[in-house]
């Protein structure tokens, strides 16, 4: 008997026991766990944005931050608003002004002509316009010709009066017709050589090319081919009877 109540009394004493003990248990875990959710933050989503913010903050490497200060390969400069306008501006003005400049240096200087009326012809390249008190006398520019009492002789060896044929050709060709000469660079004097034309029909070209006047010096290329032309056809100096 005394052993059966020693162990009923140990067997009690051991509920006693735990049944003590698991209460206290419980507390300390809830003592716990109120002190964790006083030690995390109030607002989750904030303490998150402040994480991400440190982590934002934190210093780049040297490397990464230089490759982020250099310019991308192939991307376009950021240009102020309006630099494309005052660029094209600029070119437009600096085209204009060659061109400007270019119109200038090729323009042709303009020539001065002048109408002569009542022409009297010297000989066959020589005319004289105006009064006798103011009168010009105009050298046909580009040719020489015979004088008026000038002779000349055929193959045949007969002389003939070249030069009043070629002076009365010119004189028919001009007849009571207004002469146009072009002037000499400071105007008109009492003797300069001019090229003239009647009714458009340049008289320098007509004379050679009826073969009653020889091209003067360096033939220009219109003066040649007329030359060639009269001879060709034995015509004015080049004829044969």
């Amino acid at each position: 008997m005394k052993i059966l109540s020693l162990l009923f009394s140990i067997l009690l004493g051991a509920v006693l026991l735990l049944a003590f003990l698991q209460p206290w248990g419980a507390l300390q875990t809830m003592v716990r766990d109120a002190g964790k959710r006083e030690a995390a933050p109030a607002n989750p989503s904030a303490a998150s944005e402040a994480t991400a913010a440190v982590e934002t903050a934190r210093p780049e490497p040297p490397e990464t931050a230089a490759k982020d200060a250099a310019p991308s390969v192939g991307t376009t400069p950021e240009v102020e608003p309006g630099a494309d306008l005052l660029a094209n501006e600029k070119a437009e003005a600096d085209r204009s002004a060659a061109l400007d400049g270019k119109t200038h240096a090729t323009a042709p200087t303009p020539v001065e002509t002048k109408r002569y009326f009542k022409v009297k012809v010297r000989d066959a390249g020589t005319l004289e316009a105006g009064l006798p008190s103011g009168m010009v006398v105009i050298r046909l520019e580009g040719i020489d010709a015979r004088e008026a009492d000038e002779t000349c002789k055929k193959e045949s060896g007969t002389a003939w009066p070249c030069g009043a044929k070629a002076r009365a050709a010119l004189t028919l060709l001009i007849r009571n017709r207004a002469v146009t000469c072009t002037l000499p660079p400071g105007g008109e004097t009492k003797d300069f050589a001019a090229r003239c034309s009647v009714m458009g029909q340049d008289l320098s070209t007509w004379l050679v090319r009826r073969g009653w006047a020889t091209p003067q010096g360096s033939a220009e290329p219109a003066l040649a081919k007329a030359l060639d032309a009269a001879k060709t056809e034995r015509l004015g100096l080049w004829q044969v009877d």
